[in-house]
């Protein structure tokens, strides 16, 4: 029994198959051609989205994007592999109508528009959100280490500088000594002339004053670390527990259909203070009213907890060491809340209750104890700690000074310890061992009350996605 025979190559064919006969009515590749024909490029910023009246003709947009969403879906990233593809694969001949363009062609086009390229992505995520894929109730957000261009060699850190400019000075140092010693006595010395000693003294001096111009830039600049080839990039630990110059980028997954709801790409070396701008970002584009967002402890912040519980975001994070409940403090203000305040969704509205010590309706059952605090007993007065005139402390109901320990950017705030005061505290306003006063700018008191907010978290609850 014979093989399977295909055609004949050189057989002549009376009704040409066409093109489209090649692609199934169920090829993803329809799905990318009817979305990016859907799309507005010239609302969305692709250059060239208009047909120049002079000179040669570009390519469609469309094509080029068309492209680039199929690659990025095969996982084909190089523009030279893209260009080979227009020649060889049928599915990317039907996107392009068999058009072929130079991979410098396609790299322009990245390159020139990645923030329409960004763009995109948030279209794609309201046609999603238009045919129900997105549950918009949980999402899970977690950061992912991506290594830079940039090598290690190429990065330098303001310890790493510290560290260059000390041996150079040591050097210098060295250098200067064999210099004497040559003035004294030149036969002593045999390994270098006086001139090849003052020509590497002089390379010495140069980088030592290149090397302080970095270290300017960066004080200038608040930042701790500099990239040359990739300048936003930093070195970062990664998973496997060493060092990497890297981007964290941010990803934040919707539990229903787990697809990316939005992401973004940073140079913070850890995942602190990235809790609130995440779940802000994927709430806004979701356009849900409640929002719950899990993480690991990686993200464990107060500060950002705090802020997505004002916006309407249930923060389910991982707590370290076990821990299952943490404490979150706000100042108590005194307001009258509504029925109609209670029940709303609004960030001001759910804010106003928390103030007030009073769980909205949208928190109910998402296992989130409120309780008004009174700090100090029997104090006369209803604000506790306060800011003296110099500026420099604070003094607390007990008449106990407590002096300026730190300016805190990430809160815009001041903050105010004295532990020997505390320690010998017969009434503990804290359950900590001491107390830290954090007075905002133009803040002069420390309301006696505040507000205690107690979610429970699980210690892993992104196994639960």
């Amino acid at each position: 029994m014979g093989y399977i025979i295909g055609d004949d190559r050189g057989q002549m064919i009376l009704f040409p198959e066409t093109l489209d006969e090649y692609v199934s009515e169920s090829n993803p590749v329809r799905v990318i051609d009817a979305f990016v024909n859907k799309l507005d490029l010239i609302d969305v910023g692709f250059k060239n989205a208009i047909p120049a009246r002079e000179g040669r003709p570009s390519y469609d947009p469309r094509y080029l994007l068309k492209l680039y969403i199929y690659g990025y879906f095969n996982k084909i990233r190089s523009s030279r592999k893209l260009m080979a593809e227009c020649r060889r694969n049928v599915e990317v001949m039907w996107l392009l109508c068999k058009l072929i363009p130079d991979f410098r062609t396609i790299a322009d086009f990245r390159k020139d528009n990645s923030k329409a390229l960004k763009k995109v992505f948030r279209a794609f995520v309201k046609v999603c959100m238009e045919l129900n894929l997105y549950t918009r109730e949980l999402v899970a957000i977690d950061g992912s280490k991506f290594r830079a261009v940039n090598s290690k060699d190429n990065n330098l850190t303001i310890s790493k500088l510290e560290d260059k400019l000390k041996r150079i000075e040591k050097n210098v140092n060295q250098y200067l000594e064999e210099l004497d010693k040559y003035d004294k006595n030149e036969d002593d010395i045999k390994d270098f002339t006086k001139e090849e000693l003052q020509e590497k003294l002089e390379q010495l001096e140069l980088r030592k004053e290149t090397y302080n111009e970095y270290l300017k830039e960066m004080n200038e600049k608040n930042e701790t670390q500099k990239s040359f080839v990739d300048p936003e990039s930093r070195l970062m630990r990664t998973h496997s527990g060493g060092f990497d110059v890297c981007y964290n980028v941010q990803t934040a997954v919707d539990a229903g259909n787990h697809m990316i709801v939005d992401f973004d790409v940073t140079n913070n070396c850890n995942d602190i203070g990235l809790l609130y701008k995440g779940a802000k970002r994927a709430k806004d584009a979701l356009g849900a009213e409640i929002l719950e967002v899990v993480t690991d402890n990686g993200y464990e912040s107060k500060e950002d907890m705090l802020e997505c519980l004002k916006a309407g975001i249930i923060p389910n994070v991982a707590l370290k060491n076990g821990v299952t409940e943490c404490e979150i403090t706000l100042a108590y203000k005194e307001s009258e809340i509504t029925s109609e305040m209670l029940n709303s969704t609004k960030p001001e509205d759910i804010q106003k209750c928390l103030e007030t010590g009073i769980i909205p309706t949208a928190y109910a059952n998402k296992n989130i104890e409120i309780e008004v605090v009174e700090v100090v007993k029997n104090c006369p007065s209803e604000k506790c700690f306060t800011l003296n005139e110099n500026g420099e402390s604070v003094t607390c109901p007990r008449g106990k000074i407590l002096n300026k320990s730190a300016y805190l950017e990430n809160k815009s705030a001041t903050r105010f310890v004295s532990k020997s005061a505390c320690s010998n505290c017969d009434d503990k306003c804290t359950t900590a061992k001491f107390k830290q006063v954090d007075l905002r700018e133009g803040q002069k008191t420390l309301y006696l009350k505040w507000v205690a907010l107690r979610p429970t978290m699980g210690t892993d609850p992104m196994s639960s996605t």
